[in-house]
């Protein structure tokens, strides 16, 4: 399944995504841009900013094929691509928040 993906953003930063998916249009707030030299591909992280039940903010985690100027997207159709991705990315964000969490302390000394 292929969805097409418009990016909107300055000096190359995706911030906004708008995904096109069975005819409808919704738009996503991008998280990160992530590359794995595992499989060679590059993948977009983003969310709608919903929450779930379990009170963890919903992700999205796909393939897209940065070089192309529509940014086509893809499913990860693989589950062991899939679960070594979404660990990847796990302590990509984990490291991130870690980082934050240093600045806000930075901040409120």
């Amino acid at each position: 399944m292929q969805q097409q993906l418009c990016m909107q953003g300055d000096k190359g930063m995706v911030k906004k995504i708008k995904v096109v998916h069975n005819g409808i249009e919704k738009e996503y707030d991008v998280i990160l841009t992530y590359h794995s030299d595992k499989f060679d591909k590059d993948y977009i992280v983003y969310t709608d900013n919903i929450y779930n039940s379990n009170n963890e903010l919903q992700i999205y985690i796909n393939e897209y094929n940065s070089h192309n100027s529509e940014c086509l997207v893809n499913s990860i159709l693989s589950n062991d691509e899939y679960n070594i991705i979404k660990t990847e990315v796990n302590s990509i964000l984990l490291s991130m928040k870690n980082e934050q969490d240093k600045m806000d302390n930075i901040d409120t000394d």
